[in-house]
């Protein structure tokens, strides 16, 4: 669902907003698409966690280095699920 403001292009100004060009959150959405649909194909789980997770941590950078704290926290959730993405998807975790 986060993909779906950027691609339509409804946070473009909020990206500019933060300094970026306009293109930027449409390439930041279809990698989000990209890992949503990464996450239910059990080959490439843990390659799309390892690139939504990056994304999560250059979201939570952006919202610290432009002062908006309580903002980080939808990233750091994000980042803790997928954490536990992760681990349930870990070779351990099957037993």
């Amino acid at each position: 669902m986060a993909a779906v403001g950027k691609l339509s292009g409804a946070a473009t100004a909020m990206f500019e907003g933060w300094g970026y060009p306009a293109w930027f959150a449409i390439l930041i959405g279809v990698a989000e698409l990209a890992g949503a649909i990464g996450l239910l194909v059990p080959r490439t789980t843990r390659y799309a966690v390892i690139g939504l997770a990056l994304i999560m941590l250059g979201a939570a950078y952006t919202h610290l280095s432009h002062g908006e704290g309580l903002q980080v926290l939808r990233p750091v959730i994000f980042l803790a699920g997928l954490g536990g993405i992760w681990l349930l998807r870990s070779p351990t975790a099957r037993g």
